[in-house]
């Protein structure tokens, strides 16, 4: 294997060992000598390819995002066309809400390796490291957007205001529980992992609490609630 091909090899499968023992065990319970034993690679390699243990947590943080962006960067785009849009009714608007709920959902526990890396989100949320603004501008703040873009149509409020923001928040917070309380989940079905059928019925439940939490909100004006 040429020298360059084996250097990307050893710093991919590092980082492939980091998502899954940073989100098992946290960054501070993560040894780099369990990491690189993890990977298959010399110890030296993690000094070598990232300068140490907290630089390759920050190429985990930028692998973790540019994967999160290739699937929810759609998305919230139409989700800020939808809300921006003059002609979008409260039809649109709802139907571009559960398309997010879907995809976040997905991105968040649709698959092993997606409820690790969401793990390692959700611990930067609870006890941030100088990491967090990867995730955050990355990730979080898109969904944000998208939500208040959403929302602002249905509220006449302006997609900037704190209400606006808090409540975007409050909806993020209807998906994330499912990952948070992922224990209580599997116990509650009695299983080790979850199925496709269960996946979709946690999609499903969070879209009927979205739009029961929207269906109280201002509604658009006549002229475009069509």
């Amino acid at each position: 294997m040429p020298r360059a091909a084996a250097n990307t090899s050893t710093r991919q499968k590092l980082i492939d060992a980091g998502k899954r023992l940073f989100g098992l065990h946290g960054f501070e319970a993560t040894s780099t000598r369990v990491l690189a034993a993890a990977a298959g690679v010399n110890l030296a390699a993690i000094p070598y390819h990232f300068g140490g243990k907290e630089g390759l947590y920050h190429a985990v943080a930028q692998d973790i995002v540019a994967s999160e962006k290739a699937s929810l960067d759609p998305v919230f785009a139409h989700a800020l066309a939808v809300g921006a849009a003059p002609s979008s009714g409260r039809t649109d608007v709802i139907e571009a809400m559960r398309s997010l709920v879907r995809v976040l959902v997905a991105e968040l526990i649709g698959t092993a390796e997606s409820q690790n890396t969401s793990q390692i989100m959700l611990q930067e949320q609870i006890a941030p490291t100088p990491a967090f603004h990867i995730f955050f501008d990355g990730v979080y703040r898109g969904a944000i957007e998208a939500w208040a873009a959403l929302l602002s149509r249905l509220t006449g409020l302006a997609p900037d205001s704190l209400e606006l923001r808090l409540r975007a928040l409050s909806i993020l917070g209807q998906i994330t529980i499912f990952r948070v309380g992922m224990a209580a989940v599997l116990r509650l079905l009695e299983r080790e992992t979850l199925a496709p059928e269960h996946i979709e019925a946690i999609a499903e439940v969070v879209i009927s609490q979205v739009e029961a939490i929207v269906a109280g909100l201002s509604p658009i004006p006549p002229e475009v609630a069509a």
